[in-house]
């Protein structure tokens, strides 16, 4: 048999298989929406890192960027915050090389919930203290608070995250740059402070901007809200503390995540900036340069 037509052969009988591995094993895969560049390895590679006392820790590789490559899996971590991490968890996490935690949250998220990750081998944790401006949301609980009335609040919040969350993100994209060992950034739940974070870092890289919104809304998946194992039940108390005074519907809000937020950072950057270049080197300080250096750090 023709060796090339062998070779294609493998690949689809790998994809098949793969595809049958990630829908019997629900959120524990995620596609990587185009071949791993390793030959005719496996086109899927594990998205979610599975831990008991950590939500929505996931790896960012494996999407195709605008000029053809890949980001590169095994670099880039996001996640909730870690203050539940199992000694399971630790072994697990122990294997991904990580030498930096960027942690995104304010001075008060960090001293209710402190991050477990310590001893020998333990990451460096970088933080800049700051306190979590939530003005945007205020509204939300005058009068009848509705679901799209939170909807509108969650758009009009993150607005204020591209000033508000402007220095974290440049402090990560300089950890990034130096590239010491791969790197794991957080927030509280991993979806928002950190999800904007990844809208930053994929589109430097060139990840389309659908494939973004896309990853973006895995939090969806990955994300319940409700309390990990081994997280005592204070944790979910605070979490749960600014919507007990909501309807279920509405407080189901702060849940999730909605496209339509990321639509309207980037629609607001466009119309400020012309375009997402511009506005990494305005205001994160990520030039030209440091594109080049980023892809060719993180894609393949």
């Amino acid at each position: 048999m023709n060796k090339g037509l062998a070779m294609n052969r493998r690949k689809i009988v790998l994809a098949l298989a793969f595809a049958a591995l990630a829908a019997s094993a629900g959120p524990v895969f995620a596609v990587a929406q185009t071949p791993v560049p390793a030959g005719d390895s496996a086109i899927f590679a594990p998205r979610l890192v599975p831990l008991a006392g950590v939500q929505n820790f996931r790896d960012i590789g494996g999407y195709r960027t605008l000029d053809g490559r890949h980001v590169a899996w095994g670099r880039i971590y996001r996640s909730a915050e870690l203050s539940h991490l199992t000694p399971a968890d630790l072994t697990a996490v122990a294997g991904l090389n990580i030498h930096t935690i960027y942690d995104l949250r304010s001075v008060s998220e960090r001293r209710a919930e402190p991050t477990t990750w310590a001893g020998s081998g333990a990451p460096t944790i970088l933080t800049r203290d700051y306190d979590l401006d939530l003005s945007a949301m205020a509204g939300l609980y005058q009068g009848t608070p509705t679901v799209d009335g939170a909807r509108d609040a969650f758009v009009n919040l993150y607005a204020t995250f591209l000033d508000t969350q402007r220095p974290q993100q440049a402090a990560l994209f300089e950890v990034l740059l130096r590239n010491d060992g791969a790197s794991l950034y957080h927030c509280t739940a991993g979806k928002d402070r950190t999800g904007l974070a990844t809208a930053m870092i994929l589109s430097a890289l060139g990840v389309p901007r659908e494939t973004i919104l896309y990853d973006y809304e895995l939090s969806n998946r990955y994300f319940s809200g409700v309390n990990p194992a081994g997280a005592a039940d204070a944790s979910q108390a605070r979490r749960q503390a600014g919507t007990g005074r909501l309807p279920p519907d509405v407080a189901a809000v702060f849940m999730r995540v909605d496209a339509a937020y990321l639509r309207a950072v980037f629609a607001q950057i466009d119309r400020d900036y012309g375009s997402i270049e511009t506005y990494l080197d305005q205001r994160l300080g990520v030039d030209a340069d440091d594109i080049r250096r980023l892809k060719a750090l993180y894609t393949e």
